[in-house]
């Protein structure tokens, strides 16, 4: 549409001449008047006074081809284009040899795809304006459409012969034998165009296409070499070397023209960037393919040091090779350049949780959160760093700023309410620390951490030992070899004083992780209350050679009695 109307206001100031020149011979003024003001108010977007004055100039002279001319340019700024056509007719009709309403005819029947139509206006304007190169294109562009390829290329020859030698002609020339597989023709066009320009790179890479699309590989190569002489250093160049030699099977020639590529400022590095990780996302099964690249990784870090998305690349890479403590230099480095980027945050947080790098992930955590106080991953890591640092009420903070969001993934607000009902009770805050659990029960019944932890603070507290019980049986019964849940649910009925029933499960789950100082202890315990002195005497000699035993566990040996 913004073709037809540019092309409307070219023809639009001949086309008044001519109508003047039309009517000199009955000039009424009237009729004069209203084409003006008509084509007055149509700039100014007066479209209902248009109309209408064009109407009374029709009325004065019923067979005007400019008032017709006029009306169908109008009706194109409309975007009513049939009814555009009709005028447009109307005008050649009257004036049929009128170049400017032939042509708007011809833009309108391409534009509604009329296109023999077209071709036949376009035909007897270009026999009409053998100096009109413009309408010569169009003519040919049409016959492309209808697939009328050798009418194409008999307009293309004529131009050639009218205008002389272009590209754009011989260019289309070429595709067009290309696509008839005439190459013969093909190689003539484009050496027409090496003949103008010896020096011009990409004439001589569709050379070389056009050979390989023949499979004569020898003379392909003869090419690229000439490419070489003339421009050694050049990207594109290279990289056409590159894929060429792939496809002939010589991968150690592939590679050093794709490391040439690399160093070219010619190809862009988001291009490097993409086939980088492509290939990387072969080289994880291919030693050859790692080898290379991280060779081409390597000229990327030399050529752009500071590059946030070479150095993402670079930890992604290390991060698919397992080497965390790698990436995570290289993500605190990507951070000091561009601090704003999240999913750098997220990873650098991620492997710092990973690692238990509890003090960092609290002071990157902290900057995190300012950055993107809105996403509530990074206060969630934020607290767990925080608890881990027994800084309970930096975790507290935290995790109560996650709950006045709006609500969130529920299988991430059963992990918030959880972390929260063991911080406060660290904190000491039981009640408070039971209505979070509950609340995270409330969202997963079967969660087995959050029975397995709440029925452990409760025994610990001898508090609703019933309601422990049951709970601590719900994560045996689903993880009968799970040694954490066995012990949990011994301790529990140990405090019930069912010292039998416990001593199966807390021998149990001694069988299954006999190194824990916790579980060896408090098996003594069991022990102790069953009146079997001496092996209780010997399971906390055993938990005390290992260690992290409870306060009263050098008490306990030293006096050969439970103190609780």
């Amino acid at each position: 549409m913004k073709f037809i109307l540019t092309y409307v206001i070219v023809l639009f100031f001949s086309a008044m001449l001519l109508a003047q020149t039309k009517l000199k011979d009955t000039y009424h003024p009237e009729f004069t008047h209203n084409l003006i003001e008509a084509n007055r108010q149509k700039i100014l977007g007066n479209f209902e006074a248009v109309k209408s004055l064009y109407e009374k100039c029709l009325n004065i002279n019923p067979n005007s081809a400019v008032v017709y001319y006029e009306l169908a340019s109008y009706y194109v700024q409309l975007n009513q284009l049939k009814t555009s056509i009709e005028y447009a007719e109307k005008a050649t009709k009257l004036e049929p040899s009128n170049v400017w309403y032939q042509a708007l005819l011809g833009v309108l029947y391409k534009q509604t795809k009329q296109y023999h139509k077209a071709i036949k206006i376009y035909n007897r304007l270009t026999k009409n304006n053998s100096l009109r190169i413009d309408f010569y294109y169009e003519l040919a562009y049409l016959y492309i459409y209808t697939s009328k390829l050798t009418k194409a290329l008999k307009v293309f020859d004529q131009i050639e012969k009218n205008f002389g030698i272009d590209e754009t002609v011989v260019l289309e020339k070429e595709r067009i034998y290309s696509f008839q597989r005439q190459y013969d023709k093909s190689e003539t066009e484009i050496r027409k165009l090496i003949q103008l320009n010896p020096n011009e790179i990409r004439y001589w890479g569709m050379l070389a296409e056009l050979y390989i699309a023949q499979q004569k590989m020898n003379k392909a190569e003869e090419v690229y070499q000439k490419m070489l002489t003339i421009d050694p250093e050049n990207g594109l160049v290279n990289l056409s070397l590159a894929d060429f030699y792939r496809i002939m099977g010589n991968l150690e020639k592939s590679f050093y023209h794709l490391q040439m590529a690399f160093k070219s400022n010619e190809i862009t590095i988001d291009n490097k960037l993409k086939m980088l990780i492509t290939l990387s996302g072969y080289a994880e099964h291919n030693q050859q393919l790692s080898l290379e690249t991280d060779r081409l990784l390597n000229i990327l870090l030399e050529y752009y040091p500071q590059n946030p998305k070479v150095l993402t690349l670079y930890a992604d890479i290390l991060l698919r090779q397992y080497k965390k403590k790698e990436a995570y230099n290289v993500l605190l480095n990507i951070i000091q350049i561009d601090p704003g980027k999240y999913l750098i945050w997220e990873q650098l947080l991620m492997i710092e949780h990973d690692l238990q790098l509890w003090d960092s992930l609290l002071v990157h955590s902290e900057k995190a959160t300012e950055l993107f106080p809105l996403n509530l991953n990074l206060h969630f890591l934020k607290a767990i760093a925080a608890f881990e640092l027994k800084k309970f009420s930096i975790a507290d903070e935290a995790l109560n700023y996650i709950q006045t969001m709006p609500a969130s993934n529920k299988d991430f607000m059963v992990e918030v309410y959880a972390l929260h009902g063991e911080v406060l009770h660290a904190m000491g805050k039981n009640a408070e620390s039971d209505f979070k659990l509950e609340k995270a029960l409330e969202m997963d019944k079967t969660n087995r951490i959050v029975l397995n932890n709440y029925s452990y603070y409760l025994s610990l507290r001898s508090d609703s030992l019933d309601k422990a019980e049951r709970m601590s049986l719900i994560c045996v019964e689903m993880e009968p070899n799970n040694p954490t849940f066995l012990y949990t649910y011994a301790w529990v009925l140990y405090k019930q004083k069912k010292y039998e029933e416990a001593l199966k499960y807390i021998e149990k789950a001694y069988q299954l992780q006999k190194n824990n100082a916790t579980i060896i202890e408090h098996y003594g315990d069991i022990l102790y209350k069953l009146a079997r002195y001496d092996e209780a005497f010997e399971r906390w000699n055993e938990a005390f050679k290992i260690g992290k035993g409870s306060p009263f566990l050098e008490q306990k040996i030293q006096q050969k009695k439970l103190i609780e």
